[in-house]
């Protein structure tokens, strides 16, 4: 087979340089058991509870999910309260919305475990079921440096698995109480700190129990130094980091309204609880990577103290923290940060008041804090789906959304056709290394402000690989064939193309895929040249503008090219891959749009 003679690469960049000067001088100009509803929190009406509407609750929260049009339509055809239960859940696998991967019978992705330290040891092993190069394997044991990022990076998007309760995860271990293994937690604590409190949102446990959970983990005691804290006769050795943190990260609780009974009485008697731990192997080579915490009466605090004006304490450290947290979190403090704390990390970046009035109703509303409950109840609330809620996208979410959307096998991901590579050497961003030490990861706002950032995903957008079909997969060569996502019901024509390309990544009911956007989408469909050398061959550079689209020859030439139709199908080899390669510019000039850095409701 012959290599295409497009250029998808160069094309692209002239195609989104010419956008974006428009756009410039436009500028300047576990299954929960309760059902899904809470009062403050109203469901949105089935009119607006569409495919749009199902693809936007995947993009916010399972990175965009690998469900395909079918099932989204089936979700949108089903009352929301109902398509929310399917949608999302906490066991390991959800095949509605992660199907597995049907060439890849043989690894069994759908019924294998799916925590990371399974995962990891799978990708790792000389299982001949095990399709990851062998080359690449020890990248994923615990013993290598990046183990843990390496293996959720991919255990998020593999198709048999469940993106959302990854969404999840991240936020829970990279924001909520957030570790860090650049810095003195081992990996061996991070895989650990990961499956357990991921586990304990599996089993359905109140939330309190959750970050109980976490709170009582090696990973945390380690960054935080903890670990050695001792009560011995009447003397804590202690220090005061984490007794401090958890209210305030945890819960959100900064003693408002007394900070001198917060800081001279909650912290210091927090920090008497957070005693008597000790750290074991059972996989760590040793003992400053010990992954198992024991908790001991001896060293522990021996009596009762007031934390929050609540007498806890002289157990031991894991039930003494689960007893603070089961009250902590009904604290009036930690009843109106908390519901805000989770859906501005994961959902909008600015909350309003009224909003939050709502949120705080919801969650008060709960006798027993469900955290799957609160999350459904909100992705089918009119608050999520409104035109108000706006969330800009860390790099992180971006490239998720993008790999998740954009590939069609697990192959793809084991040969990292989506480059993931740039997101960590050129953008900086490592799960489980967060920006800012305990105060969380990367956000959506910092992303956005950086002109750096954006210069990279533009730069990433344009010259990337996967904007061609011939795909170098870390040993062996594949042409990517988009029929295998595409719907039959398209008929591969440019119009239907353009427009399933456009929902599939960025999900606004083609709000924003106004005359330009879509010209230049036709345009490198149709012919895999930029709009302006196809509409001006003697003028190429010259820009164009929605009104050049509007009426007259550019009219007639969107009209004419919309019912054009994609060689997909054709028997000859070189004509399917200039037409999947025409596909891949298109993506590429997609994702290089303002609209796929940011997100917003209806």
């Amino acid at each position: 087979m012959s290599p295409p003679s497009f250029r998808p690469r160069l094309v692209v960049r002239v195609a989104i340089a010419a956008l974006l000067a428009v756009a410039a001088i436009g500028t300047q100009a576990a299954v929960s058991g309760e059902p899904p509803a809470l009062p403050g929190l109203t469901t949105v009406s089935p009119a607006r509870w569409d495919a749009t509407a199902v693809r936007k609750v995947m993009r916010t929260f399972a990175f965009g999910g690998q469900a395909s049009d079918a099932q989204v339509d089936l979700w949108a055809a089903m009352a929301p309260q109902d398509a929310i239960v399917q949608m999302l859940t906490f066991d390991e696998h959800n095949l509605r919305l992660s199907p597995p991967d049907p060439v890849l019978r043989r690894e069994a992705m759908a019924s294998r475990p799916q925590t990371l330290r399974a995962l990891g040891d799978y990708w790792s092993s000389a299982d001949q079921s095990n399709l990851m190069p062998g080359r690449l394997r020890r990248q994923f044991t615990r013993e290598a440096r990046y183990g843990p990022m390496l293996t959720w990076m991919l255990a998020a998007r593999v198709r048999g698995g469940n993106p959302f309760r990854h969404r999840v995860g991240f936020w829970e271990t990279n924001f909520h109480l957030a570790v860090n293994h650049a810095g003195s937690v081992s990996n061996y604590q991070v895989v650990r700190y990961y499956d357990d409190v991921m586990a304990a949102l599996r089993r359905g446990e109140s939330y309190d129990k959750v970050i109980a959970t976490a709170a009582s983990s090696a990973a945390i005691a380690q960054q935080y130094g903890h670990r050695y804290n001792r009560y011995i006769d009447g003397v804590c050795y202690c220090n005061e980091d984490f007794a401090r943190e958890l209210h305030q990260l945890g819960f959100g609780v900064l003693g408002t309204g007394d900070r001198a009974y917060h800081e001279l009485v909650s912290v210091k008697n927090t920090a008497k609880v957070l005693t008597g731990m000790r750290l074991t192997s059972r996989e760590a080579p040793d003992e400053t990577q010990a992954e198992i915490p024991t908790y001991s009466r001896v060293g522990h605090i021996d009596a009762p103290v007031p934390i929050l004006r609540t007498m806890v304490g002289g157990s031991n450290m894991q039930d003494d923290l689960r007893e603070l947290a089961r009250f902590e979190i009904d604290y009036p403090e930690s009843s109106d940060a908390l519901p805000l704390m989770i859906v501005q990390g994961m959902a909008d970046d600015q909350i309003s008041p009224g909003e939050a009035q709502a949120l705080r109703r919801a969650w008060r509303a709960m006798p027993r804090k469900d955290l799957l409950r609160f999350l459904r109840v909100y992705a089918i609330s009119t608050h999520f789906h409104s035109p108000q809620r706006t969330r800009q996208l860390s790099s992180l979410d971006r490239f998720m959304i993008f790999a998740n959307r954009f590939t069609d096998s697990n192959l793809e991901n084991y040969g990292d056709v989506v480059e993931s590579w740039r997101l960590h050497l050129e953008e900086g961003v490592i799960p489980f290394e967060p920006w800012h030490e305990v105060f969380g990861h990367q956000t959506g706002p910092e992303a956005a402000a950086s002109a750096d950032l954006f210069r990279k995903h533009y730069a990433r957008a344009s010259d990337a690989h996967f904007a061609g079909s011939k795909q170098s997969m870390k040993g062996h060569t594949r042409y990517k064939d988009w029929r295998a996502l595409m719907p039959h019901a398209t008929r591969y024509e440019v119009r239907a193309t353009a427009e399933w390309l456009w929902q599939r990544f960025i999900a606004d009911g083609l709000k924003n895929f106004g005359p330009l956007e879509r010209g230049h989408v036709y345009a490198l469909l149709a012919t895999g040249r930029d709009l302006g050398a196809v509409l001006r061959p003697n003028a190429a550079n010259t820009r164009v503008t929605p009104e050049d689209l509007a009426s007259g020859a550019g009219l007639e030439w969107m009209t004419r090219t919309a019912s054009r139709t994609l060689a997909l199908a054709s028997r000859s080899p070189d004509a399917r891959a200039t037409a999947n390669d025409r596909i891949g510019a298109a993506v590429a000039f997609i994702i290089a749009t303002p609209f796929m850095l940011a997100e917003e409701g209806r």
